[in-house]
């Protein structure tokens, strides 16, 4: 069987990026001679029905050129669609790329293509959340709180890179924030659980150990060990947030009686006082407000490509890009 792969290419991803990468990548296609179908979203939710309307005889592998939001929506098309053997490699050209800061590989496009065209797939679980009449995939991350209220104003700085506009939205969003009323319980990875309730500045569930391209707040989690990752803060002023944020950024907060840490498989929350619940998932607002949540893990459902050569892998010190040294 001919070998053809399917490419989907967010062009406004980081104000753009996508769509000045796109003539480099066509080139580079060329010069390989690689049979493929490159399709361009025009639309939030469009890679999603892109990936699900996706048939043929062609190779299952799928090259994503885009931020976590598109592979939001590649990963939530497959799920839902049920389809499987679909391996994706990934050219991050988003904003916070968190979701590469799990792969090994430099990211650039001679790395991503070396993925799609010659490289192993590695299975990485994703994280359910479920509500009131609804559900959906995160391969990274559920957040509510402060996090809310930085999208809610990242667009104010998008002409910054990554981690500075996320940190520039904390500043503005850190202005008359009102923290949650959370009741937050938690089935552990040891099989126990816990719950904690009380005002929340920050609640996040992860995959892996990076969001708001480059805030360490899991640095041990791992995109393969079958579990999720939770940090909670708790309630505290702009002092507190800013004795903490360095060591968040470089992941050594671990030990700190404000922030909690711990390896789980589920989760449910719901404010104390029946108040709206605000999330997010891989760094996208999501439209309504709730009045709970359930996340589980689901292992080993996405399968990721890596790059094959050696040589395009992270460096030999372990601080290349997908290596938590080096987020």
């Amino acid at each position: 069987m001919a070998r053809r792969f399917q490419i989907i290419l967010n062009p406004n991803a980081a104000g753009g990026r996508g769509r000045r990468v796109q003539s480099d990548l066509e080139v580079s296609l060329a010069t390989e001679g690689v049979d493929h179908t490159l399709q361009v979203t025009r639309h939030p939710g469009h890679a999603r029905t892109l990936i699900e309307e996706w048939s043929g005889p062609e190779e299952r592998r799928v090259l994503v050129v885009g931020g976590d939001g598109t592979l939001h929506e590649v990963a939530n098309g497959i799920l839902f669609s049920g389809q499987t053997g679909v391996e994706l490699a990934i050219l991050p050209v988003g904003t916070g790329n968190d979701f590469h800061r799990m792969v090994r590989g430099s990211g650039e496009l001679p790395q991503a293509l070396d993925a799609l065209l010659h490289g192993t797939s590695r299975l990485f679980e994703v994280g359910r959340a479920r509500w009131e009449g609804g559900e959906e995939y995160f391969v990274n991350l559920m957040g509510v709180g402060l996090d809310v209220a930085v999208l809610q104003r990242r667009h104010r700085f998008c002409r910054l890179p990554g981690l500075f506009q996320y940190l520039a939205a904390l500043g503005s969003a850190m202005v008359g924030f009102r923290q949650i009323p959370l009741r937050l319980t938690v089935d552990l990875a040891d099989g126990d659980q816990a719950t904690y309730s009380g005002r929340t500045l920050l609640s996040a569930i992860t995959v892996g150990p990076s969001v708001g391209g480059g805030f360490l707040l899991s640095p041990d989690a791992r995109p393969d060990d079958g579990t999720l990752d939770l940090f909670m803060a708790q309630e505290m002023g702009l002092g507190g947030v800013l004795r903490h944020l360095p060591r968040v950024i470089r992941g050594n907060h671990a030990g700190s009686h404000e922030l909690t840490m711990e390896r789980i498989i589920g989760a449910r929350l719901e404010p104390m006082d029946q108040s709206p619940l605000y999330f997010e998932l891989d760094g996208e607002l999501m439209p309504e407000a709730v009045s709970y949540l359930e996340i589980e893990v689901i292992p080993a459902a996405l399968r990721i490509l890596e790059a094959a050569s050696p040589s395009i892998q992270a460096r030999p010190d372990g601080t290349g890009p997908g290596n938590k040294d080096g987020a």
